[in-house]
């Protein structure tokens, strides 16, 4: 092969081109039971409390806070600001919320995955869970996210792999684990490094990728502290 043939399958190689998706797409209520299963052995069907701390694209850590989520959808994302200052988080389905220093912000980038999607326990929950973002169930597609082929539940938009705007939950084929997350604000949530964290398999990284925004990076680390129950916008962490 020449030099230029190489780079060229090198370049299709990069953009998830190179290959399709491979494998055979089930019906939906199959996908959905199978991540359902996935969630409940993962213990994520429970109440999730974790410790995190906000990365930015030098390596920097830019806050730490703690990352609570219930099933059902509602989840929170408490922050304190290295250079001062708090921010909070707060998703319930397609509603997004966010907080700083105590008052309404339009415009920031959505840093909290639904969460919903990955605490579903029942088939009929997790179709429900992607019509709450405004997703379509129904469908069910191939695709690749890094080294994974996927069943793409909510459907992906054709061509390159990185950019999809359709609501969906990327489903390890092999594992039947989630490692990616889109939703209907064009926000991609890759979960990296899935790991048993006090008895629950969640990911180890978020990383959070959306236009106009740079890269951010969850990193998750030991469980914190048990809440009695998780606070709406607006009250004390």
């Amino acid at each position: 092969m020449s030099r230029a043939a190489h780079a060229v399958a090198a370049a299709l190689v990069a953009i998830g081109l190179a290959r399709p998706a491979a494998g055979w797409i089930p019906e939906p209520e199959r996908a959905w039971a199978s991540l359902a299963q996935s969630n409940t052995q993962s213990s994520r069907t429970r109440p999730i409390d974790f410790a995190v701390a906000l990365v930015d694209m030098t390596g920097a850590v830019t806050a730490t806070g703690r990352l609570r989520a219930e099933p059902g959808g509602h989840a929170r994302l408490d922050l304190t600001l290295a250079a001062g200052g708090t921010e909070v988080h707060e998703r319930n389905g397609s509603d997004y919320r966010v907080l700083r220093d105590g008052q309404r912000v339009d415009k920031a980038p959505h840093l909290l995955p639904p969460l919903g999607l990955l605490q579903a326990g029942k088939a009929s929950e997790v179709a429900e869970a992607l019509r709450a973002l405004s997703g379509d169930p129904a469908r069910v597609d191939l695709g690749m996210e890094g080294r994974y082929d996927c069943w793409v539940l909510g459907g992906r938009d054709p061509g390159d792999f990185q950019v999809n705007t359709r609501p969906s939950i990327w489903v390890d084929q092999e594992t039947q684990q989630p490692v990616r997350i889109d939703d209907a604000a064009g926000v991609r949530y890759r979960l990296l490094d899935l790991a048993p964290k006090d008895g629950i398999r969640f990911p180890t990284r978020i990383e959070v990728e959306a236009d106009g925004w740079p890269i951010w990076r969850i990193d998750v680390a030991t469980p914190a502290p048990p809440a009695a129950r998780l606070p709406g916008v607006g009250t004390a962490p």
